[in-house]
This record gives C-alpha cells, structure tokens and sequence, in this order.
C-alpha cells in the first residue's frame, strides 16, 4: 500500500521539466562492467538521476569550468566503481556548472555503497590551478576552506544487496530490500561534501557539527558519528536524517532540512527549503522522489 510521505528535498521534476538549478550532475557508466546500470538494468539510471535531482534542484552555485588544453592539465583519480582500485583519467576536462560522478558496482563488504569526491593534480598557470582546486569558489583555497568546488567523484553499490528499486517514487510503500534511490541520495552528499570536504571537517568541533545553519535550525550543535556522518538515529521534526549511517530493511529516508542546511554550511548555496506540508502538496506536479530500510547496514 503507498501513502505520502512528508519531505523536504524535491527528488525529480515531471517528465519534461528541466530542474531549476545551476548544477549539473553527469553520470559515466564506462565502469561499470557488471552491467548494474547497462543493458537490461539501464532503467536503474533513471533512479539515479532522480537521486540526483534532489541536489540539481536546490544547489544554486555557479562552479567554473575546467579545462585541459596546452600546458594547463587537470588529471584526476577516484576509485574504480567496479574494482575499488586507484583510477586516473589524464587531461580531464568538466563544463560549467557540470559533476561528473562514475557509477558502477561490486561486491562490498559490511556496506551497501560507498561514494565520495575524487581528487586531482593539476598543471599549468597559477589561474588554472587555483581554478582547478575551487571551480571559482572562493572559500575553497587554503589557509582554512569554508566552500567546496568539486568535480566530481564515484560512488559504487554492492552488487550483492537485496535491493528495491521503486518505479513511482512520488509515494512512499511497503517494501523489502534496500531502497536503492534512499542510499543514492546519500552517497551524492558525500561526493558533495557532506563528511569529505575540508569544509565540513573544519566546522567538527568536540565530535560535534558546528555549522551556523545547522545551529540555527536546531538550537545546537548536534552530535557526529566518526567525521563524515550524523549520530545514528539524529531525526528533524521526527525524521530521521539522511546523513546518518545507516539504512535498514523496509526503510525510506528523505533528505531533511538539517542535512540541507549541512550543505549550506560546507559552503553550497541552497535554495530555501519549503515545509513538509507544502512538498506534500507539491508533489503531485513532481516525479520522483524517496529513501527508508532496516537491518543496520553501514554505508560510505
């Protein structure tokens, strides 16, 4: 049986629609030679893109282009989606506004998926390095970053999880298996920086976040798990936070209003976060949506 769930994050819009964002999130699949995205499974790609969505469409940055032309080279390095083993991609080059994100799966231990940033070296002018490592946000350069300019990074999912993949996301339902669209979600908010960039790091004080959006929502500074997630079981308004880490079996999680004001606070411009009921009502003009399961598992 389905049933609306409230939310805060839009997931997809209808059919057609472009997304009212800056950012542009590209998936490459050249990795994945199990063929968990290709052939007959490439409709789960419309799931990731609708995963994908939710930070297209509330993420208004302007990053700059990068690219790789004379003396100036951009290589850059991410773990191999399929293998986990060190990639490099020489003379890599990224439009604006553009992430270019590898997916792919393999069989993971103790994790559904792992997902995260990729790194970088880079040669050529001093403008073209400074850009490199900032895509024009100037709170990314050292002494001390308080902004994150990726260009991307790889997130891979265990091949061997009893995943569900939701046709119609605009509701929520019963269900069994991990929810796939719930964990690709997460996994994007790492490669965005939610626990990776030094942005968040530098705002971890006492194992605790002390991100000024974050404080003003909540009234405090609330509790980490390691550095690169909430506390398991942290909730907003009575749902539980989709940068926890973990997800559980019949589960469905939505990213909250305090993992958005996170973001806000490594240093994306997001745009303002309607209340649950007003998504709610929304969503009867939008796509897709969703996230929830139990059996802890950890994730990346």
């Amino acid at each position: 049986m389905k049933f609306a769930y409230p939310v805060f994050f839009c997931a997809l819009l209808a059919a057609g629609q472009p997304a009212l964002a800056n950012i542009d999130i590209q998936f490459d699949y050249r990795y994945d030679s199990s063929g968990f995205f290709t052939g007959a499974n490439s409709s789960r790609q419309n799931l990731l893109n609708a995963a994908a969505a939710t930070f297209e469409s509330s993420f208004e940055d302007n990053l700059a282009a990068i690219t790789s032309s004379g003396s100036d080279s951009f290589d850059v390095s991410f773990f191999q989606p399929n293998n986990g083993s060190k990639t490099v991609i020489p003379n890599f080059s990224v439009a604006t506004n553009q992430i270019v994100v590898f997916a792919g799966a393999r069989n993971l231990s103790g994790a559904v998926a792992v997902g995260g940033p990729g790194g970088f070296s880079s040669n050529g002018s001093a403008d073209f390095i400074n850009n490199a490592s900032s895509r024009g946000q100037s709170g990314a350069l050292a002494p001390i970053e308080t902004d994150f300019g990726p260009w991307g990074g790889a997130i891979s999912f265990n091949s061997t999880s009893n995943w569900y993949f939701d046709s119609d996301l605009t509701r929520d339902e019963s269900f069994s298996g991990f929810d796939f669209y719930s964990v690709a979600i997460h996994e994007l908010a790492h490669v965005l920086g939610f626990g990776s960039a030094d942005s968040f790091k530098n705002l971890i004080s006492g194992g605790k976040f002390t991100g000024p959006a974050v404080h003003a929502l909540l009234g405090n500074n609330p509790p980490l798990a390691g550095d690169s997630h909430w506390a398991n079981g942290l909730s907003y308004l009575g749902q539980e936070a989709a940068m926890d880490p973990s997800i559980a079996g019949g589960q469905r999680k939505h990213f909250t209003a305090l993992d958005a004001a996170a973001m806000k606070d490594i240093g994306w411009q997001v745009s303002a976060v309607p209340e649950a009921e007003t998504w709610t009502m929304m969503l009867a003009g939008l796509g897709l949506l969703g996230w929830r399961f139990r059996t802890f598992q950890r994730r990346g």
